[in-house]
Parts: structure tokens; sequence; C-alpha cells
């Protein structure tokens, strides 16, 4: 048994020694992955599997240890032991990318010292002495994951916020704490720049699957890291020691980038953290969303599932009807209702919206939508186009969207004669009990949302 361990912890540690070969070798030596699972323990919008019960094709199916999906407003859709500290590998590098946008300039020069060429593990191939732009480092970074330019980005970054400090790096990972306080990672703590956690980086570092969002979503707000972060552009030029300029194409990880709605993210991968991969995306319906699996077993299914929890999310965003009806006046414009007029006994005035073509954004699964109206009293001259009440839609008992009801016709108040009668006529409903004036009818319903759910 101790054999074994010794060799799989090598071969982790080999993995992403050379940039060309780290997938390779992870393939060969990482474990099998294990089955998609759905658990009763996973949350969603706050609820439990145990308690809501949703059919297996509406749940997430991934064997990631931990997830989250969580959208731009900060609603957290799904969640499995997204709490639970573990440690997260090179995803640490977003928190690195942060505190080095936040404390320099693009323009800023990085120069390569001795410790960050000799870091090992994922490599932007960076040597000893090589200077290069904060930009081009920070693409380094984040494409191929460098080690090498995440220490050399500490150093350099570190010596601005405390040119007296004699560790610049540790002034730097102080940094990145004091940055993960801020955002309220009250879960996190970063030891070293780069996420390493073995050969010597051992330490008490970890975070959550939570808070990782919190530090992505928190990324994805500032403009320079979507462009670094989406940067298509694989190749930095470097100076080298001996004043040689030389070009480095990096291999990307993040191989979903551009696909799939997919905008950036992060992965990471050590032995003890598995497989992981922090992800953004937007689509056309249903915005940004970020989303985070920890503990994966293998490099593609980390993809695979964060690509799985955002087809999860997006399938069940729709774009849902302000109003659903088949009736129609007689120009074609659909119809909500027909409300009575209050001057006549017998005639309702046809309803309608100023937009019949609006819908709102609605997460399917968040349950149950309800339509309430409300009708203002239409009396004297009722001219077609006027406001006439309100239609509000809400979900699980929130509000989520309202429109203007307006008149689709145009009725007259009655004229001398017609008010006499009109007055007789109440008279006798009155006396037989009869309602004063018809009632009103409404066309539109509130359709299930999970009838409307993408295919």
């Amino acid at each position: 048994m101790h054999t074994s361990n010794h060799l799989r912890t090598f071969a982790a540690r080999a993995v992403s020694a050379v940039a060309g070969a780290a997938l390779a070798l992870s393939v060969i030596w990482a474990p099998a992955p294990a089955c998609a699972t759905q658990l009763d323990t996973d949350i969603v919008l706050g609820t439990p599997e145990s308690e809501r019960q949703d059919p297996a094709n509406d749940r997430p199916d991934i064997s990631a240890r931990n997830a989250i999906v969580v959208g731009q407003d900060g609603t957290v859709y799904f969640e499995r032991a997204a709490d639970d500290r573990v440690k997260i590998a090179s995803i640490t590098k977003i928190m690195t990318a942060i505190v080095a946008i936040e404390n320099s300039s693009l323009e800023d020069t990085v120069t390569v010292d001795h410790a960050a060429a000799t870091v090992g593990q994922s490599s932007a191939n960076l040597r000893e002495g090589d200077v290069l732009t904060m930009e081009e480092a920070l693409r380094a970074l984040l494409i191929p994951s460098g080690n090498d330019a995440a220490m050399a980005i500490a150093a350099t970054v570190g010596a601005k916020l405390d040119p007296a400090s004699t560790d610049f790096v540790g002034t730097f990972v102080q940094a990145m704490n004091d940055k993960a306080a801020e955002l309220g990672m009250t879960n996190t703590k970063f030891t070293n720049p780069h996420g390493l956690d073995f050969d010597g980086w051992e330490g008490d570092m970890y975070s959550t699957a939570r808070d990782v969002a919190t530090m992505l979503a928190y990324a994805m707000q500032n403009e320079t890291f979507r462009q670094v972060d989406g940067s298509d552009n694989d190749v930095i030029t470097v100076n080298g020691a001996d004043g040689t300029e030389r070009s480095i194409t990096m291999t990307r990880y993040n191989t979903l980038l551009g696909t799939e709605g997919n905008i950036g993210g992060k992965t990471g991968s050590t032995y003890e953290a598995l497989d992981c991969f922090a992800g953004a995306w937007s689509r056309d319906l249903g915005g940004e969303l970020y989303t985070v699996v920890l503990g994966c077993e293998g490099v593609d299914v980390r993809l695979q599932e964060s690509l799985a929890l955002a087809n999860w999310y997006y399938n069940h965003t729709v774009a849902y009807p302000l109003i659903t009806t088949d009736e129609t006046a007689s120009d074609g414009t659909p119809l909500v209702a027909a409300v009575p007029h209050a001057d006549w006994t017998d005639k309702t005035v046809d309803i309608t919206v100023s937009d019949p073509g609006q819908t709102v954004t609605v997460f399917s699964l968040a349950g149950d939508i309800e339509q309430d109206l409300e009708f203002d009293t239409l009396s004297g001259d009722v001219e077609d186009g006027q406001g006439a009440g309100t239609l509000t839609l809400s979900q699980d008992g929130a509000e989520i969207a309202s429109c203007e009801l307006v008149t689709a016709e145009s009725v007259d108040a009655p004229d001398p004669l017609s008010w006499i009668l009109v007055q007789l006529d109440r008279l006798v409903r009155l006396v037989t009990g009869e309602p004063a004036s018809v009632e009103a009818d409404i066309y539109t319903q509130a359709l299930p949302a999970t009838e409307l759910d993408a295919a």
C-alpha cells in the first residue's frame, strides 16, 4: 500500500512539470473518473433535494465532491458541500490576479527571479532573468497556470506594496488574504500565490466552493481580468537575461473558452485537491453565471461537469410571457380580459397590455408562477389605449415582473336616455338579486414554467 501511494504521489507531482506532457500524465495516472451522482444532500435554491424531490432529469448529475452554481446577482441555484474547507490548487491564481491588477499597471515590468524560475510544476516556461510586462505575466498566470508567473508577479507587486519588506512574496500573500477577508471569504486562507500544496509548499491553505464563486464573481467585475482571462492570445514575448527577445507559446487548460458560452475561468489540479475548475458563462437567455467544481477525478471531468452545471441552469431558464391568451380583439391584439364599464350594466371593455410580446427571464425550478390582475374602474368615455390597471407575475411569492394594462377599444359613456334605462335596469337587478353589471372575463393565465423549459 505504501509503495502504491508513493507511485501515485510521484505521478501527481509529475503532472504539469512539463506543460506539453501534463495532460498525458494525468490521464495515465489519475484515478478513474467516479460515476456521476445525484445526492439528497444537494441543495437547489436553498432547499435540499431530500425535501424538493425534483425528478432526476431536473437535477445535476455530477461526481464533484464540492460544487456551486451562482448567478450574477448572487442567487445560489445549486450547491453541494459548498462550505467544506478543501484545497483549491491553482484556482488560487484568481486571487493572485485580483491583487496584481488592483495594485499595479499592465505596463509594469516583471522580472523573473530564481525562486520564480525554479518553482516547478505547471509552467509558462519562464527563465531566470526574463523580463516581461504585467499584462503578459498575467496571461502567463491564467492561461497555462504558470506557477513561475505567479511567483514573479507576487515578488514584483509585493515590492510595490511594501518596499521595506524582506519577504515580497509573503507581503503579497498577506494582501491576498486581506482581499479575501474584504470579500467575505470567511473560509479561505492562502499561503502562496500559486496553490501548490506539496514539495515544500504544504501549509494550512484552504477555501470552499462558495468562497471560490465569490472570488470569481468579483474578478469578473473587473474588465482587465475579463480581458486577460478571456484572451485568445496564447503567445507572450519576453526579453531574456542576455537581452534576446523570444516568444513563448503557452498551453491553455481551459479548453472550453469561447464555446458553449464559456467566457473565462481557472483550472486547478494537485493530488490532494484533485481536479477543479471555476468557470464563468454567458448566454443570451439567463445572463452571466459562475460554476465551481472541486474534487473531480480527471482533467476532462472537471470541464464536463462544469458544462453540465451550466447547461442545467440555462436549460431551466425560460423567457416567460407576461400574458398567455388565445383571445384576440378584432385587430388581432391579444386580449387579457374584458372588464365591466362602470356606467353600463351590460357592456365590457377589452383589455390588453402595452407590449403583448413582453417576457421575463425565469428559472423554472424556482417555483410556481402566479398571476395577479388589478383593474382600474372604467367609466365615462373610455378611449382605446388608456391605462386600465396592472398585471403582476410572482414566483414562489416574490414579484418577478409587472406591466401596465391598457384598453383595446373605445367605449362611449351612456347618453341621457341610455343612462335612464341603465338606472331602471339596475333597479330591476337589485330587486331580483342580479349583479349590478356583467362580470369580468379573464383570458390570460399563468402557465407552469416547467412547460417552457429548453429542450
